[in-house]
């Protein structure tokens, strides 16, 4: 009895081998035989869609490494970024060796306060920060080229990669090179970003000083960004 239970088992297992064989064939076949785009979106394509799905996102918490250099001077900070449409407020933390810097804009202005203390209002959160520290840093801009997208009111040259993504772009005296993307919160966002100021072209408000140099750069690199979820005050 023990050899025909036995052999009833190797039958058995003989039979599932063979079934799972051939349902392994047929998912390869299933697999090699699926169809190809015969006309795959363009990279121009996939750059207005991303436009389209990027341009409404203004809602967002942002936290990264800013690196500012100008000439032999440099200086680093830690930035937390909170928008809410036009509304923002920037924190950057030991900012240019001076403690912590908020900065609250909106379209009516925008107020720089350094330690809980002084402050300082203008017209926007890179004026009051460049006359505060004298450090240039386009917030306005940024606003867009972090998601990876140029600001639609300004002339522009951009160069794209294979994915439709913004690899390099010009703008408003900038040079902006895309290093790097990631996921975040289900958006393919820019992760490390490099600009350099084209001295020549800047806004006559943030021309650079003589003692600065030749060149000045800022290099960003995105730690967390997520959905904002609360509510900003204006900034007056």
């Amino acid at each position: 009895m023990a050899r025909d239970v036995a052999e009833v088992r190797t039958v058995n297992g003989k039979r599932w081998f063979s079934v799972c064989l051939l349902v392994s064939a047929c998912a390869c076949a299933q697999a090699t035989s699926a169809p190809v785009d015969p006309n795959p979106p363009t990279e121009n394509t996939l750059w207005q869609q991303r436009q389209l799905f990027l341009s409404d996102y203004e809602t967002w918490n942002l936290g990264a490494r800013l690196a500012v250099k100008a000439g032999r001077r440099h200086e680093t900070a830690t930035i937390y970024w909170r928008r809410r449409g036009v509304i923002s407020r920037i924190d950057l933390f030991g900012a240019f060796g001076v403690g912590r810097v908020r900065i609250s804009e909106d379209p009516q202005g925008a107020v720089l306060v350094k330690n809980n203390a002084d402050s300082i209002n203008g017209q926007s959160a890179d004026e009051v920060l460049y006359r505060t520290l004298g450090w240039h840093v386009p917030f306005k801009q940024m606003g867009y080229w972090l998601r990876g997208l140029p600001e639609p009111e300004l002339p522009v040259t951009i160069k794209l990669d294979k994915n439709g993504r913004l690899e390099k772009l010009v703008q408003s005296g900038w040079q902006v090179t895309f290093l790097q993307y990631r996921i975040y919160a289900g958006r393919e966002l820019p992760r490390k970003l490099y600009l350099v100021a084209d001295p020549d072209m800047l806004p006559a408000r943030i021309q650079l000083e003589d003692d600065q140099a030749e060149s000045f750069s800022v290099k960003i690199v995105i730690s967390q960004w997520h959905d904002g979820d609360d509510k900003l005050q204006p900034s007056r």
